[in-house]
């Protein structure tokens, strides 16, 4: 008998132990159960440290022959376990697409294309036993089981190598909520003679016959209408049937578009210095620092065509908001469909074909958002992060890993280059720069001898009318654009219609029910919506104190710019992009489509059209509100309104035509605004990096915090008092200059989803003491 270690998907750091007879690899599946609940388990290792007063469980089934995750994702998960204080078994499931848990496999059934030629005799028997007439349709798999007799543990490896085989459907839990997409199909048919048409029906049964004889109505919907389609269906030429088809994660253009891109002299240089040690397989993390618009893109794609040519596989990491049609494209164009996509868009089922498709080795490139860093790629050339300073790429829930740090890992432990590109880097990144531990690679100018666009700050406070949301030179600005044909970006980095809505005769502040924060009023849906919780509430019309029926409205929201647009320039084809209006998985695409045909004048938005667009005919960007971002308690408030300030105003001049921005603010002295006027990342670091070390926060000090939260706020009160010799006794341990303890206190928003909240906060002058720190608490901390 042998005994193993298995990671389970549980918030229990322990790893448990069960038994089998047989060989088991580390990074194998199986099925086990943990507290009366079948769970799929991840092998860790085999051990011979046994209590023999302990009855062991067995394992149920062994579900893999091959590993489903390699030694090097084992050690990643160790990693992110340890540095990241979550269980072996949390990190692991992340990496893995839930369609892997075997306890979501419900039923299987006979594919319409099944064959019956099969070496292994089991599958025969599994194949012959679903080609029963006796139910031809969905099966559940324990009673499939329990009819063939199969007592062996490879019954789910089986049946999985039949699914991936075609043979046998196999449904999942998750499967009930995915939608099929159904679409309607034009069949031709064979009439002999053809019967009387008008002209605009032969014309329309011709262009359709050199087509096919089979072909979805959409691909005809723009050229010929439907009655005319119905006519021809009348007269026997055609028929319409319903089909379900299986949604496409991104729709690659029809054929590749070779473009001769004449590269910059400093891309040249970048390139060549990258392509030294992918050649010689060492590991070496770069910054590329680019200017807005300097050809980062294409240095990415020369670099992945370098590491494809050694035999390597390539990996690059986009923020979510970034991964757009265009950039799809271009990847496309440069390497055609050897490209796996990687997104939150994708269903469960696509997202586990996704991976199948790069485990195979079908895939040898891969771009994708956050969790992309755990696509089972093998062979590793090159990792890349674009836009690297994105906060995006910090997930928000277990475990609570960093994309752009584990991308650098990932690279060490298959001495593959890391490049972490941005025009505006993190400042932990450029510290690394500063200390030797990345190497700079430059691109300080646009290709083509493109010029930067020039910026101009608007003083609000010395506007006329400060109920304007526009300035007089912004508005003139927009005209003067319109009326050249010319696009135009605004930014408002605020959804809704007003930051909240309080009544003018009693003071009363509309507040959410369950958190310490105002409600937000959204004019779309006449609506007040917490941004927290998600509670919403019809917008009375007077006042539930006092009746009265005067309200005033907060800071404008994109919807409130929106209104004021379409009353100046109602002419103007205005779209606005925010979380509300893009509800829909297509609407980016569709603003993508609209903006390239140039059918949208001005696109006004928050932070998500800050990034990723690239259109030659925007000439004019506008920042209406530049202080939004500098009111936040967070100490990378400064940072990431340096950064968005920047990224948005790059989006404008990207072609021939100049390129102007106008940026309003109240604050027009803050170093933030200024040095993202001039472009001057420099400068802007230099004294934010000052700042950070004297008020001990990163990159020169680590951070951790714990947050303390309860329904019950005197109990969550007791509790934390309970422990204050806890907190005593840790700065005890270290001295006043190698840890600070703040709290505990309240949190920023004291009250959140009905839960009171209370955090400490630890700065440390080192990763040793920060984790001593932070395992001290964990190990005495009495809660409960």
């Amino acid at each position: 008998m042998k005994y193993y270690q298995i990671a389970l998907p549980i918030n229990v750091t322990k790893l448990y132990v069960y038994k089998n007879k047989e060989n088991i690899v580390p990074g194998c599946r199986v099925l086990v159960s943990f507290n009366n609940t079948f769970h799929t388990g991840i092998i860790w290792q085999e051990t011979q440290d046994i209590d023999k007063d302990i009855k062991y469980k067995d394992i149920l089934e062994i579900v893999d022959d091959i590993p489903k995750i390699s030694s090097e994702l084992l050690e990643l998960a160790l990693w992110i376990s340890k540095y990241y204080r979550c269980s072996l078994g949390q990190s692991l499931s992340a990496m893995l697409p839930s369609a892997f848990n075997i306890q979501l496999q419900r039923k299987v059934r006979l594919a319409d294309n099944s064959k019956l030629d099969y070496n292994n005799e089991m599958s025969k028997k599994i194949v012959k036993e679903l080609n029963n007439e006796s139910y031809r349709d969905w099966l559940d798999i324990p009673k499939l089981k329990e009819k063939i007799g199969i007592k062996t543990s490879e019954f789910n490896t089986l049946l999985e190598e039949l699914e991936n085989s075609g043979i046998i459907e196999i449904n999942r839990v998750f499967d009930e909520k995915i939608k099929p997409k159904i679409v309607n199909f034009v069949k031709l048919q064979q009439v002999d003679p053809l019967p009387s048409l008008t002209a605009k029906q032969t014309e329309a049964y011709e262009y359709m016959k050199n087509i096919s004889d089979n072909f979805p109505l959409a691909k005809i919907a723009q050229k010929y209408s439907y009655s005319i389609v119905k006519a021809l269906r009348k007269k026997s030429l055609l028929s319409i049937e319903s089909r379900e088809v299986r949604k496409q994660y991104f729709t690659f253009p029809q054929k590749r578009i070779l473009k001769k891109i004449e590269l910059t002299a400093e891309q040249q240089k970048a390139i060549s210095i990258i392509k030294t040690y992918i050649h010689s397989e060492k590991f070496h993390p770069f910054l590329l620092f680019g200017i807005t618009g300097s050809g980062k893109t294409e240095v990415y794609i020369e670099v992945i065509k370098s590491a494809l040519k050694n035999g390597k596989t390539a990996l690059m990491l986009v923020p979510e908001i970034a991964l757009t049609p265009q950039m799809v494209d271009r990847f496309f164009n440069a390497f055609g469909e050897d490209i796996a996509i990687l997104h939150s868009h994708l269903n469960d089922r696509q997202r586990w074909e996704q991976w199948n498709k790069i485990k195979s080795g079908r895939s040898k490139i891969v771009i994708g958002a956050r969790s992309a860093i755990f696509a089972p790629l093998n062979n590793l050339g090159v990792v890349i992060v674009d836009e690297e300073h994105e906060t995006t790429y910090k997930q928000e829930n277990t475990p609570r890993y960093n994309g752009r740090d584990l991308s650098i890992l990932r690279a060490k432990m298959n001495n593959a280059v890391v490049i972490l590109g941005s025009a505006t880097p993190s400042l932990e990144s450029w510290n690394n720069v500063k200390t030797g531990k990345f190497t700079q690679l430059l691109l300080s100018h646009r290709p083509l001898s493109y010029e930067l666009p020039t910026v101009d700050i608007i003083d609000m406070k010395k506007e006329k009318d400060p109920h304007l949301l526009l300035s007089v030179k912004l508005k003139r600005k927009i005209e003067e654009k319109l009326s050249l044909g010319q696009q135009i970006i605004l930014l408002q980095n605020r959804r809704g219609h007003s930051s909240f809505v309080q009544c003018i005769s009693c003071g009363k502040l509309f507040e959410c029910p369950h958190c310490d924060i105002s409600l937000k009023y959204h004019s779309a849906s006449s609506e007040l919506i917490c941004h927290y919780c998600g509670h919403k509430t019809h917008m009375p019309r007077k006042c539930l104190e006092c009746g009265s029926y005067m309200f005033s409205f907060g800071a404008s929201g994109t919807q409130q710019i929106e209104k004021q647009l379409n009353i100046l320039f109602p002419n103007a084809r205005i779209l606005r992009m925010d979380s509300d209006s893009a509800g829909r998985k297509d609407s980016y695409d569709s603003m993508f489509t609209r903006m390239r045909e140039g059918t949208v004048d001005i696109l006004l938005g928050t932070q998500m059209i800050a990034k990723g667009l690239d259109f030659e005919n925007v000439t004019l960007v506008g920042v209406i509100s530049a202080d939004i971002g500098l009111n936040v308690p967070d100490f990378r408030a400064a940072e990431r309104t340096f950064q968005l300030l920047t990224q948005v105003a790059g989006r404008s001049g990207r072609g021939e035509k100049s390129g102007e921005v106008i940026i309003q603010t109240y604050n027009p002295e803050h170093y933030s605004i200024t040095t993202a006027m001039k472009q001057h990342f420099e400068s802007f670091a230099e004294k934010e990096l000052n700042m950070r070390k004297h008020l001990k926060y990163p990159p020169e000090f680590r951070l951790a915090r714990f947050l303390f939260s309860h329904k019950n706020e005197l109990y969550l009160k007791e509790q934390i008092a309970k422990n204050n010799k806890v907190i005593v006794k840790l700065k005890d341990l270290f001295t006043a200059d190698q840890l600070s303890i703040l709290g505990p206190i309240d949190a920023p928003i004291a009250r959140m989803q009905n839960s009171f909240r209370y955090h400490i906060i630890l700065k440390a002058d080192s990763v040793k003491v920060i984790s001593s720190a932070v395992s001290f608490l964990k190990d005495n901390l009495k809660l409960g």
